[in-house]
C-alpha cells in the first residue's frame, strides 16, 4: 500500500522538483548575469580611468620649446608602463609621429581625441589621447595612451568559465536540495493526509453502530406504537428519514477515505452491459418520477477490470446528478463506447448546464454551486466520490457544459486492468 502511494505522488514530486529547479535555475542565471555585466562595467571603468592617466602621465615627459615641444620618454613621473601590454605616442601638432615607448607605439594611426579602439595586425587596442598645449593654449600636440585588450578578454573569458561552471555546480546543487525538500513536503502531506483519511474512515466506520441502533429505534417506535399522536409520529418519521440520509452520508465518508487503497484484491471482470442494464434498473423509477426520458443505449460486448460495485456506483452517481439537475420533460442519455484501448461512458442531458466557472468544483467534496442549491437535494459528495472511484480504476470523468443547455459526462476507463505496482 505504502509503495502504491508513493508511486502515485511521484508525478507530483517530478512536479516539485522541477519548479524548484526552474526557480533556482532563474535566480543562479539571473544572478550570473548580473554579475558578468558588473564585473565587464568595472573593467571597463578602470581600465579607461588607467588610459586616461597614463596619457596624461605622457604630458610629463615634455619640455616646451620655442618651437613646439620635446619628449623625454623615460620621463613620466610617477607613473609607470606595462610596455609588455601599454605604450605611449607622441605627435606633433600635425598628427605626425615624434616619440614611442611601450607596445602601443607599433600604431601609427593618427589619433582622435578620447577614448577609442583600433584594430591592428597583433590585435585589437583601447586607446586614449589627450592635447598637449601651452600656457597660452595653443595646441602643441597630442599624447596617445594604449594597452592591448587581450588580456581583458582572457579575464573575461576566465570569468565566464568560471560563472557558467558555477552555475551549473549551483544549478545542480538546488536540484538536488529541491528534490530533497519535495520529498519532505511530500511525505508530510502524506502523511498528513493519511491520518485525516483513517480518521474519516474510523470514524464513518463508528458512527455506523449508533445511527443503526437510532433507526432501529425510530423503526420500533413507529411499528410498535401507531396510534401515537400525529406530531410524535412526525418526528419519529422525520428522525428515521434523517437517519437514513446520516447512513447514506456515513457510507460516502468511508468510500471516499477507502478511495486510495489498492485494486489488488478488488479485481474483477465486469461486462459493460450488465452494468448498464443495472444502472438502468436503479435510475428508471427516479427519472420516471421527475417525468424524464432516461434512454441507455446497449452496448457492444466490453469488459473492463475492477470493484463491481464501484464501477456502478460511478455511473450511478453521475447518472442520478443528471437526473437531479434536469428540469421534469428533459431527457438523460447514456450511450458507451471504446478503442482498443479505453472504454467512454457518456452521460447527456438537457439540464441547467454547469458554468464555465464551476466545471471542475462539481468534483470538490460537499461543493454545490448557489445556482444548483434549489430543489436539488444531495450532500454534494456523489461527484467526488465518482471522479476519486475512477482514478482509483485508473480513469477518469471530464466535463462538458454550457448553462442552460445541459451536460455531458464522459467517463473513461483503461479496458486493461490498472497498474497494481
Amino acid at each position: 500500500m505504502r509503495q502504491f502511494k508513493r508511486l502515485a505522488s511521484r508525478p507530483l514530486q517530478r512536479r516539485l522538483a522541477l519548479s524548484y529547479f526552474g526557480a533556482f535555475a532563474v535566480v543562479i542565471v539571473v544572478f550570473a548575469i548580473a554579475v558578468r555585466l558588473s564585473f565587464t562595467s568595472i573593467i571597463e571603468q578602470e581600465n579607461a580611468a588607467r588610459l586616461a592617466t597614463l596619457a596624461r602621465a605622457g604630458t610629463a615627459a615634455i619640455e616646451l620649446t620655442p618651437s613646439g615641444y620635446t619628449v623625454d620618454s623615460r620621463s613620466l613621473g610617477a607613473f609607470v608602463v606595462r610596455t609588455a601590454t601599454e605604450g605611449l605616442q607622441w605627435f606633433d601638432v600635425n598628427k605626425r609621429l615624434r616619440a614611442t615607448r611601450g607596445r602601443a607605439p607599433q600604431l601609427f594611426v593618427p589619433p582622435a581625441i578620447g577614448r577609442a579602439q583600433l584594430t591592428t595586425e597583433s590585435g585589437a587596442l583601447d586607446t586614449y589621447t589627450v592635447v598637449i598645449a601651452d600656457a597660452r593654449g595653443k595646441v602643441l600636440g597630442y599624447v596617445r595612451a594604449g594597452e592591448t585588450i587581450d588580456e581583458v578578454q582572457r579575464g573575461r573569458a576566465a570569468l565566464d568559465l568560471g560563472l557558467v561552471f558555477g552555475s551549473i555546480v549551483a544549478i545542480v546543487a538546488a536540484t538536488i536540495g529541491g528534490s530533497v525538500l519535495a520529498s519532505e513536503a511530500l511525505a508530510q502531506r502524506e502523511e498528513s493526509y493519511e491520518r485525516l483519511r483513517e480518521f474519516t474512515a474510523d470514524a464513518s466506520h463508528e458512527l455506523r453502530t449508533p445511527l443503526a441502533a437510532l433507526a432501529t429505534t425510530a423503526g420500533l417506535a413507529l411499528r410498535e406504537a401507531p396510534d401515537l399522536p400525529q406530531p410524535t409520529h412526525r418526528r419519529l418519521l422525520a428522525i428515521a428519514s434523517l437517519t437514513d440520509q446520516m447512513n447514506r452520508l456515513v457510507d460516502d465518508l468511508l468510500i471516499l477515505a477507502r478511495a486510495g487503497r489498492s485494486l489488488e484484491r478488488e479485481m474483477f471482470v465486469v461486462p459493460v452491459d450488465s452494468l448498464l442494464e443495472r444502472v438502468n434498473g436503479t435510475q428508471a423509477p427516479l427519472a420516471a418520477k421527475k417525468s424524464l426520458e432516461l434512454q441507455v443505449h446497449p452496448c457492444q460486448p466490453i469488459q473492463v477490470f475492477g470493484n463491481p460495485d464501484q464501477l456502478e456506483r460511478i455511473v450511478n452517481n453521475i447518472v442520478d446528478n443528471a437526473i437531479r439537475y434536469t428540469a421534469p420533460g428533459g431527457s438523460v442519455d447514456v450511450s458507451c463506447a471504446s478503442d482498443h484501448t479505453h472504454l467512454r461512458i457518456v452521460v447527456r442531458d438537457t439540464g441547467i448546464g454547469i458554468p464555465s466557472e464551476f466545471r471542475e468544483r462539481i468534483f470538490d467534496r460537499f461543493w454545490r454551486g448557489d445556482y444548483a442549491r434549489t430543489g436539488a437535494g444531495g450532500t454534494g459528495l456523489g461527484l467526488a466520490i465518482a471522479r476519486a472511484l475512477a482514478r482509483r480504476h485508473g480513469g477518469d470523468i471530464a466535463v462538458a457544459s454550457e448553462a442552460g443547455r445541459g451536460s455531458t459526462f464522459t467517463l473513461t476507463l483503461p479496458l486493461r486492468p490498472p497498474s497494481l505496482a
